[in-house]
């Protein structure tokens, strides 16, 4: 029966246009039956609005195995249109993304590129041939973006362009990047890594402290000239790279400022990737300049307090009867007989009064002597003393100055002080030719108080240097070696530290008191 409406043309019309959809049902069917489809996108229009609902039904046939494979990858997988409609995708990217899997599929790869990276991709679309790969960020369901590596190839099958992408996700890696960055900008010894050339690729904060500059880019021995540490050689990295114990080598560097460091050089080997050609190194530096000079602080310590111990042992035993025999002299010089030998009896008598002086300084080394420290101000005994210095100073041919600062007050003991101050003026100006001048300074630096003396030498040597302080060691004809010895202790005495600066236009002293409040007593030290 014919309805109302319809004409004999109109239903053959309508016969031939099933009998097209039924053929194409039927091809569809065959194409699942061998696997040749993975998924279907039907679009349906919507009753209420003049739109389409697209939806993807995943399909399994021939290539299962296939899609097991993708499933089980590590990376994100995922097949995507021509116009960024993902059409499949593996748990793997949906887990990248933060975002149930049923969500991703059939959403827009749009949906979670970023703006800079979304116009990229765009880019590689259009161009429906070719691949890509670069470092991206993936925007995910809790608002964070993902670092991944994006690599992606345009397809076509049977017609159609297709792209499929591979994601890495990178951000466990960047996690322990960051870690790393860290730690290296954290450490306070330098780092600095070499490539196999020994050119620097980068360097620590640590390392832009010590050696200022320009420092990547440039080779290592070039940046960092560094000097053996016995001899003055010059040290050169391969010298460590190519050492069986590339570990713990001492060397030193000469700052701008004229400072020299004591450093501990180590080297290892890494790579920066597969490439046996790639391997560079890892060089870090120690600076033990401070634990050299405790050292060597300590140990001329060590022999200060032995000597001290020796002189509170036999000094009084030894100047007692000195003084017996000194008496026994004087008497003799009186006597009519001994008149022919009154000069030898004056030169015994000054021999002795030398002695008895040497034996005043050995007993200042003591340990345990004892020491008065009281308020006062350092100007005040330097304005007291100054008369003396000056009237020594004039009558040896030197000139010695002032040059008073504001200090605030101090504990310490006048008349040691005085012995300090003497011993130092009277070095630097046997250190120096006639007519040489001595500066005497006082001034405050941060939480010290700062007492100067200044010659205008020649400077002390290297190998006098480290020796300073010894006891008994002096390069003066007739002299006994006590005099630093004995500023050493007094320094030690009063709390006090002795610097030393030195060049071939002169010496300085530094004796560096504490600018503390501290309580003023009679006490043994």
């Amino acid at each position: 029966m014919i309805s109302e409406g319809q004409t004999i043309d109109t239903l053959l019309q309508e016969i031939k246009q099933l009998r097209q959809e039924l053929a194409e049902a039927n091809s569809i069917v065959e194409a699942i039956k061998h696997g040749e489809i993975d998924a279907l996108l039907i679009s349906n229009k919507l009753n209420d609005q003049d739109k389409l609902s697209d939806q993807v039904y995943i399909l399994k046939g021939a290539d299962h195995i296939y899609r097991v494979l993708v499933e089980e990858m590590q990376e994100g997988c995922a097949t995507i249109s021509s116009n960024g409609i993902i059409l499949l995708c593996n748990k793997n990217f949906a887990d990248i993304v933060k975002t149930p899997l049923e969500q991703v599929i059939g959403s827009s790869i749009f949906n979670f590129l970023t703006p800079r990276d979304g116009a990229v991709f765009t880019n590689f679309i259009s161009i429906h041939h070719g691949s890509i790969k670069t470092e991206c960020s993936l925007k995910t369901g809790d608002e964070f973006c993902a670092p991944v590596i994006l690599s992606a190839v345009n397809i076509t099958v049977e017609g159609v362009n297709l792209i499929c992408a591979v994601v890495t996700d990178l951000t466990t890696q960047r996690r322990s990047e960051r870690f790393v960055q860290m730690i290296f900008n954290q450490v306070r010894e330098p780092i600095i890594a070499c490539d196999r050339h020994g050119r620097i690729i980068k360097a620590n904060p640590a390392a832009f402290t010590m050696f200022g500059g320009e420092l990547a880019g440039n080779h290592f021995d070039t940046a960092i000239p560094l000097f053996c540490e016995f001899g003055g050689t010059e040290f050169r990295l391969n010298q460590i790279i190519n050492s069986d114990s590339n570990y713990d080598i001492e060397v030193q560097y000469k700052r701008q400022d004229g400072k020299v460091l004591n450093l501990i050089i180590n080297a290892s080997h890494f790579n920066m990737d597969e490439d046996a050609n790639s391997m560079g190194y890892i060089i870090t530096l120690k600076d033990i300049t401070e634990k050299r000079l405790f050292t060597k602080e300590l140990s001329r310590l060590d022999r200060l307090n032995l000597i001290g111990e020796m002189a509170a042992g036999i000094g009084h035993e030894v100047r007692n009867p000195m003084t017996t025999v000194r008496g026994y002299l004087q008497m003799f010089q009186l006597k009519k007989k001994y008149a022919d030998d009154h000069e030898q009896f004056h030169i015994m008598i000054e021999e002795l009064d030398r002695a008895n002086s040497i034996i005043t300084e050995f007993l200042s080394l003591a340990k345990n002597k004892r020491v008065e420290l009281k308020p006062g101000n350092l100007n005040g005994t330097i304005h007291a003393l100054f008369p003396l210095l000056q009237a020594d100073a004039m009558r040896l041919g030197y000139k010695i100055q002032t040059d008073i600062g504001d200090i605030p007050v101090i504990c310490y003991d006048d008349k040691e002080i005085r012995q300090l101050i003497l011993n130092l003026v009277r070095n630097a100006m046997e250190a120096m030719k006639l007519g040489g001048a001595v500066s005497i300074k006082t001034y405050a630096d941060n939480d010290e108080i700062i007492l100067a003396v200044q010659d205008t030498g020649t400077g002390i040597p290297k190998h006098i240097m480290d020796k300073l302080g010894t006891p008994f060691m002096t390069t003066k004809d007739g002299g006994t070696g006590l005099g630093l010895s004995v500023c050493y202790r007094i320094a030690e005495r009063h709390g006090a530290k002795i610097d030393v600066k030195t060049s071939s236009e002169g010496t300085t002293f530094f004796i560096k008191f504490k600018a503390m409040i501290a309580i003023c007593t009679t006490h043994y030290v």
